[in-house]
């Protein structure tokens, strides 16, 4: 069977998602996920909380700003829970030169 990927317009990443991308980054500019762990780091992603695949809306209440590496690593999550894997996070290594805690 061909694989194809439709293209993020198709999966409802047009104009309208760029627009609340825009409106989420001017009204909270750091990385939600980081703040949690005492890091400040620039957001770049509006991402879904609850991703549109598991029934998720375009809704504000469902966009969370984060930065690329959180982006990542939530996304990496959510796939192997999807695929019924068991999950490792990634060890963050401080500016200290030391693992972070959280």
């Amino acid at each position: 069977m061909a694989w194809s990927r439709t293209s993020r317009h198709q999966r409802g990443y047009g104009t309208d998602h760029e627009r609340k991308r825009k409106a989420l980054l001017a009204r909270e500019p750091l990385c939600r996920e980081c703040r949690k762990h005492g890091r400040v780091t620039v957001a770049t992603i509006a991402d879904h909380i609850v991703p549109k695949a598991e029934g998720g809306t375009d809704d504000d209440e469902n966009y969370a700003p984060l930065c690329v590496e959180c982006h990542c690593e939530k996304t990496s999550r959510e796939s192997a829970q999807a695929q019924g894997r068991t999950y490792r996070q990634r060890l963050r290594i401080g500016l200290d030169g030391w693992p972070e805690q959280g």
